[in-house]
């Protein structure tokens, strides 16, 4: 080691440096394939969850992409709606806590379990239906439908916990159509 004063300081520096920059860094322990049917609680400060519902059918083209982030010992959801058919319409929602404990309630972790008994093997032609991404370990899984019918059924029973979490949003309801034209005699 070198008995110079400023070799010394500068040596010194550069292991605090380092010695802080490693002390803050935290390496989460949640990991998706084992802890995604419980992931509000498993969740880690820090970490970001990201799940894409993909509603898109024939001629409708259609996605929500809904982003949970731990901060503080909080799970908050935040969520962007878009609807690329015909005219294009999005959203973005405002966030919120989510804080749903009540197991059986409708939540995303019983929808999560839903849809892993009801998968269906991926084709060339059939593209994920939900997809679940966890950005701190660039892990992802993805759920597949088998058809139509399959797809509206998963869709029919996230609808349920859509409508739960966001019972006033008005986004994916049609409109009223018109009423019949009178016609006179």
């Amino acid at each position: 080691m070198s008995s110079n004063p400023i070799e010394l300081m500068k040596n010194l520096i550069s292991l605090i440096i380092f010695l802080i920059l490693f002390s803050c860094t935290h390496k989460s322990s949640f990991d998706l394939e084992r802890d995604l049917y419980q992931f509000s609680d498993k969740m880690e400060n820090g970490d970001t969850l990201e799940v894409k519902v993909n509603h898109s059918a024939c001629l409708f083209l259609s996605h929500e992409l809904y982003t949970f982030v731990k901060h503080k010992d909080t799970v908050f959801l935040q969520t962007y709606s878009e609807i690329s058919s015909f005219e294009k319409r999005e959203q973005t929602l405002p966030k919120i806590v989510y804080n749903i404990r009540n197991k059986n309630r409708p939540s995303f972790e019983n929808y999560f379990k839903y849809l892993s008994k009801e998968d269906k093997p991926k084709t060339e032609t059939n593209s994920p239906l939900v997809v679940i991404y966890y950005k701190n370990k660039a892990q992802s899984k993805s759920f597949y439908d088998d058809g139509l019918e399959d797809k509206f059924e998963k869709l029919d029973r996230f609808g349920l916990l859509r409508q739960k979490i966001y019972h006033e949003d008005t986004f994916f309801k049609s409109p009223e159509p018109p009423p019949p034209p009178e016609f006179t005699k």
